[in-house]
C-alpha cells in the first residue's frame, strides 16, 4: 500500500476545536491531565493519509497530535482561543537626522506599521546589551555611530500564529535591510533583544531568501534569537516564538554556556529545517553530535515573562535534561 493509502486516524471535529471549547466553558487554561481526558473521549475516524492531507490544507492548520498534546495543543492555543498573545516582531533602527525623509518612502510601499522619536541617550546601552552573544557583530564603530543617532523608528509586524510565522519573519528581515540601506546605522529586534550591524543583517537577509532552506532557516534563526541567555539557574533561548516554535532552555549545572550555544543552535535549526512537522514529541531525546552527550528533552510553559510582554513565547520550551 503507498503512503497516501495508509490509513490515519483523524479527529472529527478537530481535537484542537474540542480543546478551544473545553477551554471556553472553563474560562481557564486546560491542565495537561483535563487535555489528555479530552484526547481520550474524543471521535476519530480512520482516513487515507492523502485525504489527511488534503483535509489539513482545507482547515489551514495542521490538528493536535494525539501523542503529543500537551505540547502541539500551544501551538494552536492562543489562535484559537483568543486568550492570551500572538508574537509580533518590533524592530528599532537608529539613524541620522534625514533618515525618517529616506526610511517613509519604504514604510509606505511594503504598508508597515511605524512610529519615530526623535534621539534616545539610552540607545548606545541598550544596543550593547542586546549585542548577539555567541558572535557579537556590532563593532566599537558601530556603537559610536549608534550613540550619534539623531533619530529612532519601530517597526511593527502584525501578530501572527505560528503557521504564519516564516513568512512575517522572513518579510520583517527582508523590510530591515532595506530601511538600513535607507540609511539606518544599526538594527534590534525588541521582541527578542538581539541586536545586529547593517551588514551582518543584511547578509542574514540574502541568506533567508536563498535557494537552500537550512540557510533560510540559518538565516532567520541567526537574525532573531538571542542565545544563550544566562539566569542564576538556567541557559536559555529568546525569540524562537518569531519562528513559530518553543524557545529552548537548560539547566546552567548541565553544560557550560559554549555547549548551551552549540546545542541550542543545532537542535533549534533540526526543528526548523529538518523535522517533520509534529516530528519531535516531549520525552524524546537529542544529541547535537555523534560524539556529544545525549539529551531528554520535556516540553514546559514559557515562564519568567508576562504574557504580554514581547520575549513571552506562548508555544511553551523545550527543555534539555540528562539522559
Amino acid at each position: 500500500m503507498s503512503k497516501a493509502h495508509q490509513l490515519v486516524p483523524v479527529f472529527m471535529p478537530p481535537l484542537a476545536a474540542m480543546l478551544a471549547r473545553a477551554e471556553e466553558v472553563k474560562k481557564s487554561p486546560l491542565t495537561e491531565s483535563e487535555i489528555m481526558r479530552i484526547r481520550d473521549k474524543a471521535p476519530c475516524i480512520m482516513m487515507e493519509a492523502g485525504d489527511a492531507e488534503k483535509l489539513i490544507e482545507t482547515r489551514g492548520y495542521r490538528d493536535v497530535d494525539p501523542e503529543n498534546c500537551w505540547a502541539d495543543w500551544h501551538r494552536l492555543r492562543v489562535a484559537m482561543t483568543g486568550n492570551g498573545y500572538l508574537p509580533k516582531i518590533v524592530l528599532c533602527l537608529v539613524g541620522p537626522s534625514d533618515f525618517p525623509e529616506r526610511a517613509r518612502p519604504v514604510l509606505e510601499e511594503l504598508a508597515l506599521e511605524h512610529e519615530f522619536a526623535p534621539r534616545d541617550e539610552r540607545m548606545a546601552e541598550s544596543f550593547e546589551a542586546s549585542s548577539f552573544r555567541v558572535r557579537p557583530t556590532l563593532t566599537p564603530a558601530d556603537f559610536k555611530r549608534i550613540a550619534k543617532h539623531e533619530s529612532v523608528l519601530y517597526v511593527f509586524s502584525k501578530n501572527f500564529p505560528a503557521r504564519e510565522a516564516p513568512d512575517v519573519s522572513r518579510a520583517m528581515l527582508a523590510a530591515g535591510a532595506r530601511l538600513l540601506r535607507a540609511g539606518g546605522v544599526a538594527l534590534k529586534c525588541k521582541s527578542s533583544g538581539i541586536a545586529h550591524r547593517s551588514a551582518w543583517w543584511e547578509t542574514l537577509a540574502e541568506r533567508a531568501f536563498g535557494a537552500d532552506e537550512p540557510q533560510r532557516w540559518a538565516g532567520l534563526f541567526d537574525a532573531f534569537v538571542q542565545y544563550p541567555i544566562q539566569s542564576e539557574h538556567d541557559l536559555y533561548t529568546c525569540g524562537m516564538h518569531l519562528l513559530g516554535r518553543p524557545d529552548l532552555i537548560a539547566a546552567s549545572e548541565l553544560m557550560p554556556v559554549a555547549g548551551a550555544g552549540v546545542l541550542f543552535r543545532v537542535f533549534a535549526l533540526y526543528l526548523l529545517a529538518d523535522c517533520p512537522d509534529g516530528g519531535f514529541a516531549s520525552g524524546h531525546t537529542f544529541s547535537p553530535s555523534e560524539t556529544a552527550p545525549r539529551f531528554r528533552v520535556a516540553w514546559e510553559p514559557c515562564t519568567g515573562y508576562e504574557e504580554d510582554e514581547f520575549f513571552f513565547n506562548p508555544f511553551g520550551r523545550w527543555r534539555f535534561t540528562a539522559h
